[in-house]
């Protein structure tokens, strides 16, 4: 491995580390002003959200559950900004595949192991239908991705809430809910009263499989290319916007999945207001994860485990309102965003102690 190729593996590393610690110490100054102790706020925090000490009272594996549907929306940001295409439309291909999980899990009689896979296959083709307008929009008429991509998640929301509250609602109460979904569609849980079970196991796969397409494939690297290097792709012949349809249709099938993971392993039906960010956060989570699977599963187990630490750990041991762990991301993103801050102190560090190594070689 090359020195170059070293550096670039621990800024990969260092940099977010220094965020998350940067947002850690800055969240430390609204801790003191609840007039309560950093250091027994964040243990609080950690053990709630990354703790375990028994398997039926073992917070880590509800972080997991958690972190499902941000892994799928963060990897279909990864290949969306990889193609070239900054879109941030997962929200929109979420809701329309957690929609056709919530009517096909009870519409169509399957076995148990058909009936869920059909659906995933049904959720991910809508959402990779509903990611083909907008790149189509950005090759064939320039029409910038990030507001379509907008628009088309409004769209979709207004379109959930019109399904769950007329044509799929179930009962009549104060809250609209569609009807829930048969057994046969639900996944598999591994333990009893967890709802951690087979779906994080199909977002570990997700991760493999998106990083052996972009980075151990002709096709993803040619969508890599056409996204970073436009004019290389050119002169070497790649097409650069049949590199950013394809791009966005596999993005529009990973957050088509999430949605279907969650109505099939986590809620099994859809409430009113059941869109609740994941898609937008799944974008945060591509840029904090340096736009890479590995570190958008990183991420996202991350961003999990201080989220359920904040409303576990922080509101109801310490009574610190659980906002505080919206603040620490947003603080940690915030930090993530200044990344020539931590490359000039890296390279002051690297140079420094190249300095003071140089005596060392001479004298001996």
């Amino acid at each position: 491995m090359t020195p170059r190729r070293q550096r670039q593996l621990l800024d990969a590393a260092l940099i977010p580390l220094l965020a998350i610690l940067s947002g850690l110490v800055l969240a430390s100054i609204f801790v003191l002003l609840a007039k309560n102790s950093p250091l027994v706020a964040y243990r609080e925090l950690f053990r709630a959200g990354f703790g375990c000490t028994a398997l039926a009272r073992c917070g880590f594996l509800t972080t997991l559950e958690r972190a499902t549907p941000l892994i799928f929306t963060g990897l279909s940001a990864v290949v969306a900004f990889r193609s070239g295409m900054f879109s941030i439309g997962q929200e929109g291909q979420f809701v329309l595949g957690a929609m056709v999980a919530a009517w096909l899990g009870y519409a169509i009689p399957l076995p148990p192991v058909v009936h869920p896979a059909l659906i995933l296959v049904l959720a991910m083709a809508v959402g990779a239908a509903y990611a083909y307008v907008p790149a189509v929009l950005k090759v064939r008429l320039n029409v910038n991705e990030i507001i379509t991509t907008i628009i088309f998640n409004s769209i979709a929301i207004l379109f959930m809430t019109y399904l769950v509250n007329f044509p799929l609602r179930a009962t009549r109460g104060s809250t609209a809910v569609t009807r829930p979904i048969d057994a046969t569609a639900q996944l598999p849980e591994f333990l009893p009263g967890s709802h951690w079970g087979v779906g994080f196991v199909l977002a570990i796969l997700a991760v493999v499989l998106v990083w052996i397409y972009l980075w151990r494939s002709v096709t993803g690297y040619e969508q890599r290319m056409a996204g970073q290097a436009p004019g290389f792709a050119r002169y070497g012949g790649i097409r650069g916007g049949r590199a950013a349809i394809r791009g966005m249709l596999v993005s529009g099938a990973l957050a088509g999945a999430a949605g279907a993971i969650e109505v099939l392993g986590v809620h099994h039906q859809v409430l009113q207001g059941f869109s609740v960010g994941l898609g937008f956060d799944g974008v945060l989570v591509a840029i904090l994860g340096q736009v890479h699977p590995v570190g958008v599963l990183l991420v996202s187990v991350l961003f999990a485990g201080i989220r359920l630490g904040a409303q576990i750990g922080l509101q109801i041991t310490t009574n610190i309102p659980r906002e505080l762990g919206g603040g620490i991301l947003a603080l940690i993103i915030l930090f993530v965003s200044a990344r020539s801050l931590y490359t000039d102190l890296l390279a002051w560090v690297a140079r420094v102690t190249g300095r003071q190594r140089a005596p060392g070689k001479e004298a001996a």
